[in-house]
C-alpha cells in the first residue's frame, strides 16, 4: 500500500511540473542556475507623446540546473521618468518567478516632451490665404524647448465660420497631433472719422477694415443728398486693415458719407462742403466745430495706437501731456512697462480754443502677448454693484466678449439685466476671447435688487431694459408697461411712423426716436439717435424683411397663431413658454393670465431673419358659455393656402358663422374662387352661444392663382399684337405697351440695329435681321412671342462706304487707256464728273500729260456725292504705252464675272505680244474689297451680299512704275 501510495505521489509531482510552467516545483532555487539581464535600452518620446511607449519586458532567460534554458516571468522595480534621472543609466531590478535570483536591467530615459505650446491660427477673412504656423513648439522634461516642422491638413475658407485644421509633427520617436480652430469671418468695419481737408473740396475719411473678403473691393463713397449721385473712391488698406484716404474733388453741397466693403458698410454721416468757408466764421461757429472734431478724435483705453488729428483749413491741434510716452503731435511710444497718462487735447483756431482731457489712460507695455492684451480690456470692465441697468461690453478688433452668469434669467449672456420682486446675487464672468486664446474676469456676488414700487423706479428700470437696435429692418412694437402709457415720437415720419412702422425706400436713412413712458404723473423719456434705416434690398432679403414687417401678433392672445404663408419661403414660430403657446402657434389658456414672447423666423434662398413680439398676454380661460366658445374658436384652423371650400366644425349648442374680407374670392358660405391672380383674404368666425359671441380672424390667407387661367389669358394678349409687315424696315415701328389690358414688354435680339422700343438705330449697308421679342406677365407666370423682321440697307450709306475704300487704292492713271464706269448701282443712276476733262473725261477715258497732274472724280447719285481724288502721268515707254490698250479685252472676262453670278475667276497674268514685241507680266493683283473680291495670286473668289457694290481691280505691270486701276461694278446675289 504505501509502495501504491509513494508512485502516485511521484506521478502527481511529475505532472505537476510539466504543466505548470513556473512553479514553485519546476523552478526552485536550487533548480535556476543563472539569471540573463535583458539588453540595455534607451527610452525617447517620454510616456505622452511617443509612439512607440516604454515597455517592460515580460521575461527574461535563465539556465537550469539541467544545462537547459527558460524564460521565466519577471517583475520589475519602476524606473523613474524624474527630472534628476534624465538622461542617467537606471538600474532596474526584477523579481524572476519561481527562484529568489534577481535579474538587472539597465535603461536610460532621455530628455522627451511633456507638453505642447498649441499652434494658433489667426483669424482671416473669406477666402484669404491664412498664414499657418510652420513650427510647433515642445517644452521638455528638463526644461528645454524644441521646435518641429508642422504638416497642415486641408483648409477651406471659402466660407464664414469656425473651421477646424488637423496638424501634424514628429521627431525621434515622438509624434505629435490635434486639431486647430481657423475662423473665417465676415468683413468688420470699424466707424471711420470723416473730416473736411483744407481745400474744403474733399472728405477724408480714417478707419479700419478688418477680415475683408479677397476680390472684394472697398469704397468711400460720398451721395449728393439733393442729386443722389453717387463719388466713389477705391480704399486700399493697409496690412493692418487701416485706411486713410480723401474722396474725389466735391462741390459745395450736403453729402452722406461712409464707407462700403462688398455689401456690408458703414453708418452714413452727413458732411456739408460750404462755398469757400469751413464752416461759418462766427465765434460760435467755430467753437461748435472744435468742439466735435474733439469729439471725434478717437481715444482708447488702452492707447494701443497714435492718436490722428482730423484735418480742417484753419485748425491745429496739440497735445499736453505728463508723459513722455505720449507726444505732443499724438505718437504713441510703449516701453518696457506699463504707463497711466493723463493729456489734453487742444484744438485752436485763430485765437479761439477748445480742449478735452483724458485721465489715467494707459499706455501698456511693448511686445504683449494675446493673453496680455486680453486681460488689459478685462481690467478696464467694471459692473456696478447693485446692478440696476444692462451691462454694456467693450468692443474691439478681433476680440470677442461674452458673460457667463449663474443666473441667466436675472443677468443674460449678453448683459441684458432682469430685475423681479426679490433681491438676488449673481457671480458674473466675462470672457475675453481672440483666436485660441481665452481669459476671464470673475465678478463675485453681484445685488441684482428687486424692482421698486415707484412710479419712477418701475420707469426707469423698463426704459434701462428697452434696446431698439440699428439697422432697423423690421416695425417697431414696444413692450407693454401695466399701468403706463407707452408712445413712440420719431424724426422722420415717412421713414419710421409714430406707432412703429417702418418703410424702406431706395436709399440708406437715418431716424431718431423718441420713447415717453408715463405712469402715475410721472414722466421719462429715453432717446435713440441715429439709428440706420437701410435701403430696401431685393430678392430674398427684400421678401424676407417685407414678410416679417407685415405680421401683426396682437395682445391679448386668445386664438392659436397662424402665419401667413410666405411665397418661396418658410416661417416658423419660437415660444418663451410652449406650455403656454407652442411652436406650432397653440394657445394653451389656463386658470391664471399669462405672458408669452413669441419670435418668428423667416428663411428664403439661404437668408434668415427673426421678429419677436414682446410680452403677449394670454388671458386666463373663462368659465360658462364664454370658455366654450374659446375653447372652439382656439380649436378651429383654416390653413394656407386655401384651395378647397370652407367647412366649419359643428358648435353643439351654439353657432358658428363665416365672415369674408372679400366674398369674390372666398363667400361667407366658405366658397372659394380662384381667379387668374393670388389674392389675399382674412376670414372672421363669429362663434355664438347662450348669448356669449367672440370671434377669430385668419388674416392674409392665400387663395393661389388658377394656372391654366392665367396661361390662357396671357395667350389671348399675345395673340391680339398685330404689328405687320417687318421686312425691310426704313421706319421706326410702334410696339403695344399693353394688349387686352395687360402690360406688354420688348426686347430685340439685334438692339444695335432696332431698340428694343422699335426705334431704329442705324443705317445699315446690308439689309439686318432682327427679332423682337413681347414678353406679357401677370401673377409670376410669363409668355413670350417672337416676331421676325429686318431693316433695309441705306443705298446712300453703300456708295459711301465703296469710295471710301476706292480711296485706299487709287494712284497715279497713265493715259490711253479707258476706265469702265459703271452707270448705276442699286437701281440709282451714278453720274460721273471729272474736274479736268482734259486729264480725264467724264467717261473715263484718260488723256496723256507730261507730268503728274491731280483731278478729282466725283460720283452722284440721288442721296449723295462722292469725290475721289486722282493723278495721270505719261507712261514714257515708247511702244509699252500702246500695250494699255489690251488691258480692257484680257480683263473683260473677270469684269463679266463680277458683273453675273459667278463665285470664281481667273486673272490674267500678263500682257502683250503685240507686233513682235515679248509678252510682259502682271506681277501682282489687288482688291478694294477683299472681305467680298478676295485675290490669291491670280485665283479670284467671289462673294456677294444683298446690295451692289463699286469695286476697284488693280494690276501691278512689269515695266510700268504705277499699278493700273479698273472700277467694275460687283451685283448682289
Amino acid at each position: 500500500m504505501k509502495k501504491v501510495v509513494a508512485l502516485f505521489l511521484c506521478f502527481f509531482l511529475l505532472v505537476g511540473f510539466t504543466i505548470v510552467p513556473g512553479s514553485g516545483v519546476e523552478a526552485s532555487s536550487s533548480s535556476v542556475q543563472h539569471v540573463f539581464s535583458p539588453k540595455s535600452y534607451t527610452h525617447y518620446g517620454g510616456t505622452t507623446y511617443a509612439v512607440k511607449k516604454f515597455t517592460y519586458p515580460k521575461t527574461v532567460k535563465v539556465r537550469l540546473s539541467n544545462g537547459r534554458y527558460a524564460y521565466r516571468s519577471v517583475k520589475w522595480s519602476k524606473v523613474s521618468f524624474q527630472k534628476d534621472d534624465l538622461n542617467r543609466t537606471q538600474r532596474l531590478v526584477g523579481t524572476v518567478h519561481g527562484t529568489s535570483k534577481k535579474a538587472v536591467w539597465s535603461v536610460r530615459i532621455k530628455n522627451y516632451p511633456v507638453r505642447i505650446t498649441t499652434p494658433v491660427i489667426r483669424s482671416v477673412g473669406k477666402k484669404q490665404i491664412p498664414s499657418m504656423p510652420k513650427l510647433l513648439t515642445a517644452h521638455f522634461a528638463n526644461g528645454q524647448r524644441s521646435t518641429y516642422k508642422l504638416t497642415w491638413g486641408p483648409r477651406s475658407t471659402n466660407t464664414i465660420g469656425t473651421k477646424y485644421v488637423s496638424y501634424r509633427a514628429s521627431g525621434l520617436n515622438v509624434a505629435f497631433s490635434g486639431k486647430v480652430k481657423l475662423n473665417v469671418r465676415d468683413v468688420m468695419l470699424t466707424q471711420p472719422v470723416f473730416t473736411i481737408l483744407t481745400n474744403n473740396e474733399q472728405i477724408q475719411a480714417v478707419g479700419k477694415i478688418h477680415y475683408p473678403e479677397k476680390g472684394i473691393r472697398h469704397y468711400l463713397i460720398a451721395e449728393n443728398r439733393e442729386t443722389k449721385k453717387q463719388y466713389k473712391k477705391n480704399i486700399y488698406p493697409n496690412r493692418d486693415g487701416s485706411y486713410k484716404v480723401a474722396s474725389l474733388p466735391l462741390k459745395p453741397a450736403s453729402y452722406n458719407v461712409y464707407v462700403q466693403s462688398g455689401v456690408k458698410r458703414t453708418s452714413p454721416v452727413v458732411v456739408t462742403l460750404k462755398d469757400g468757408q469751413v464752416p461759418d466764421d462766427t465765434e460760435a461757429d467755430i467753437r461748435k466745430l472744435l468742439k466735435g472734431l474733439l469729439l471725434n478724435i478717437d481715444v482708447t483705453n488702452p492707447l494701443l495706437q497714435d492718436i490722428v488729428f482730423p484735418q480742417i483749413d484753419g485748425v491745429t491741434f496739440s497735445i499736453g501731456s505728463n508723459n513722455d510716452a505720449l507726444s505732443s503731435s499724438g505718437k504713441v511710444t510703449r516701453g518696457t512697462k506699463d504707463e497711466l497718462v493723463t493729456f489734453t487735447i487742444q484744438a485752436k483756431r485763430g485765437e479761439i480754443t477748445e480742449s478735452i482731457t483724458y485721465t489715467n489712460i494707459l499706455i501698456p507695455k511693448r511686445s504683449q502677448t494675446d493673453e496680455e492684451e486680453l486681460d488689459l480690456w478685462l481690467n478696464s470692465i467694471q459692473i456696478d454693484n447693485p446692478l440696476t441697468k444692462n451691462i454694456d461690453l467693450p468692443t474691439y478688433p478681433g476680440v470677442v466678449f461674452s458673460i457667463d452668469s449663474s443666473n441667466p434669467a436675472v443677468v443674460s449672456s449678453s448683459g441684458v439685466v432682469t430685475r423681479g420682486d426679490q433681491d438676488v446675487y449673481v457671480n458674473l464672468t466675462v470672457r475675453a476671447t481672440k483666436g485660441s486664446v481665452t481669459r476671464t474676469k470673475s465678478f463675485p456676488n453681484i445685488l441684482v435688487p428687486k424692482k421698486d414700487a415707484s412710479a419712477e423706479s418701475l420707469i426707469d428700470d423698463y426704459l434701462n431694459r428697452l434696446v431698439i437696435s440699428s439697422p432697423v429692418t423690421t416695425n417697431i412694437t414696444l413692450p407693454p408697461l401695466s399701468g403706463a402709457t407707452v408712445t413712440l415720437t420719431s424724426s422722420n415720419q415717412a421713414v419710421v411712423s409714430n406707432s412703429g412702422v417702418v418703410t424702406r425706400g431706395t436709399t440708406d436713412q437715418s431716424v431718431s426716436l423718441v420713447v415717453t413712458v408715463t405712469k402715475d404723473g410721472v414722466t421719462k423719456t429715453k432717446i435713440f439717435l441715429g439709428l440706420l434705416v437701410p435701403k430696401k434690398e431685393g430678392g430674398a432679403e427684400g421678401a424676407v424683411d417685407d414678410y416679417l414687417a407685415g405680421l401683426s401678433i396682437t395682445s391679448p392672445l386668445t386664438a392659436n397663431i397662424v402665419l401667413p404663408p410666405f411665397t418661396g419661403g418658410t416661417a416658423t414660430l419660437s415660444s418663451s413658454n410652449q406650455a403656454v403657446v407652442s411652436n406650432s402657434g397653440v394657445v394653451t389658456r389656463g386658470t391664471m393670465d399669462q405672458t408669452v414672447s413669441i419670435t418668428v423666423n423667416a428663411t428664403k434662398d439661404g437668408v434668415t431673419k427673426s421678429r419677436t413680439f414682446l410680452n403677449l398676454l394670454v388671458p386666463k380661460k373663462e368659465g360658462g358659455a364664454e370658455g366654450e366658445v374659446d375653447d372652439y374658436l382656439a380649436a378651429l384652423s383654416i390653413t394656407s393656402p386655401l384651395t378647397a371650400n370652407i367647412v366649419l366644425p359643428p358648435f353643439t349648442g351654439g353657432t358658428a358663422t363665416l365672415s369674408s374680407s372679400n366674398q369674390a374670392v372666398v363667400s361667407n358660405s366658405g366658397v372659394v374662387t380662384r381667379g387668374t391672380t393670388d389674392q389675399t383674404v382674412s376670414i372672421t368666425v363669429n362663434a355664438t352661444k347662450d348669448g356669449v359671441t367672440k370671434s377669430r380672424t385668419f388674416s392674409n390667407l392665400l387663395v393661389p392663382k388658377d394656372d391654366a387661367l392665367l396661361t390662357a389669358e396671357l395667350d389671348a394678349a399675345l395673340n391680339a399684337i398685330n404689328l405687320g409687315n417687318l421686312i425691310n424696315l426704313s421706319t421706326n415701328i410702334s410696339l403695344p405697351s399693353a394688349s387686352n389690358g395687360i402690360n406688354v414688354s420688348w426686347s430685340s435680339n439685334q438692339p444695335g440695329v432696332i431698340s428694343n422700343t422699335g426705334v431704329i438705330q442705324q443705317d445699315p449697308t446690308e439689309s439686318k435681321l432682327f427679332i423682337l421679342t413681347a414678353s406679357v406677365t401677370k401673377s409670376g407666370l410669363t409668355r413670350t412671342k417672337t416676331f421676325n423682321g429686318s431693316v433695309a440697307a441705306n443705298v446712300q450709306l453703300v456708295l459711301g462706304d465703296d469710295v471710301t475704300k476706292i480711296k485706299s487704292i487709287f494712284g497715279t492713271l497713265y493715259p490711253v487707256f479707258d476706265l469702265s464706269l459703271p452707270t448705276s448701282l442699286n437701281g440709282s443712276p451714278l453720274t460721273w464728273t471729272s474736274s479736268n476733262p482734259a486729264l480725264m473725261t467724264s467717261a473715263g477715258d484718260v488723256r496723256e500729260t507730261d507730268i503728274v497732274s491731280p483731278f478729282t472724280l466725283s460720283v452722284e447719285n440721288a442721296s449723295t456725292n462722292q469725290i475721289i481724288n486722282m493723278s495721270t502721268q505719261d507712261v514714257d515707254t515708247g511702244l509699252l504705252g500702246g500695250l494699255l490698250d489690251t488691258l480692257g479685252t484680257i480683263v473683260n472676262p473677270v469684269v463679266n464675272a463680277l458683273g453675273g453670278n459667278s463665285q470664281n475667276a481667273t486673272l490674267p497674268s500678263q500682257y502683250g505680244g503685240l507686233l513682235g514685241i515679248g509678252a510682259k507680266s502682271i506681277t501682282n493683283w489687288e482688291s478694294s474689297h477683299p472681305d467680298l473680291v478676295t485675290i490669291q495670286g491670280y485665283n479670284v473668289t467671289i462673294k456677294r451680299d444683298q446690295q451692289d457694290h463699286l469695286v476697284v481691280l488693280q494690276a501691278k505691270y512689269q515695266g510700268i512704275n504705277q499699278p493700273i486701276p479698273i472700277i467694275v461694278k460687283l451685283s448682289k446675289q
